[in-house]
């Protein structure tokens, strides 16, 4: 089991390279330059959920990076605290048909969403007479952010909805509030939602992803209690 283990994390850094070197030359065709305006994390922008770019090199080493912290893993569950996880969704306009501003304040509304900090929107809940964030809203298109006062002008082909953990609040609650304010969002504005490989979700999907959150949640329970 364990010469299996490694054989597949080694195939797994070879596969990740080789993804780099393909998105290479699929992204830069006879050395043209970057478009001004590019999509807000698109799978091959090396744009982060923090709106920060970050070069190739940096992408990279970080996929490996995080490979070398499994080889590290035993059969079980890791016992250092797992990296930080962003569960993203996307909420996306038909083609050819952005979504205006004049809509986007009334849609944030009904969702549950307020317009706040990193002028983007956040959805929040009040805890101990305090209110946080659970979950956050940007626009695709760099840099993300949006103009309350320039609506009227504003339209953009897609959202992104992301909920970072690790967090002091329920995750699997919050994951359930932003699938129901992705729905929400692409009734208003007539789009449809996303996952993060931006194949349509389901509720197969929606069923992976909070598996997904669960197991997070688990590794930092056990990892902190091993620490």
């Amino acid at each position: 089991m364990e010469t299996m283990r490694w054989i597949l994390l080694i195939a797994g850094i070879i596969i990740v390279l080789g993804i780099y070197l393909f998105s290479r030359l699929q992204g830069r065709p006879g050395g043209s330059s970057r478009s001004a305006r590019r999509p807000f994390m698109e799978p091959d922008n090396r744009i982060d959920p923090l709106f920060d770019a970050i070069d190739d090199k940096a992408d990279v080493d970080a996929e490996l990076e995080g490979l070398g912290q499994q080889i590290a893993e035993d059969s079980s569950l890791q016992n250092s605290v797992p990296p930080d996880k962003v569960v993203t969704l996307y909420v996306m306009a038909p083609p050819g048909v952005p979504f205006r501003g004049s809509f986007l304040m009334e849609a944030m509304g009904k969702a549950g969403l307020e317009f706040g900090d990193m002028q983007i929107f956040h959805y929040r809940e009040r805890h101990n007479g305090q209110d946080r964030v659970l979950f956050s809203v940007a626009n695709m298109v760099e840099p993300g952010t949006f103009d309350p006062l320039a609506m009227d002008a504003f339209s953009t082909r897609g959202l992104v909805l992301f909920l970072q953990l690790p967090a002091s609040f329920d995750a699997i609650k919050a994951f359930d509030a932003m699938v129901a304010a992705a729905r929400s969002l692409a009734t208003s504005l007539e789009g449809s939602v996303y996952d993060s490989s931006h194949s349509a979700l389901t509720n197969q999907t929606i069923s992976h992803m909070r598996d997904d959150v669960i197991d997070f949640q688990l590794r930092q329970r056990v990892a902190k209690t091993a620490s």
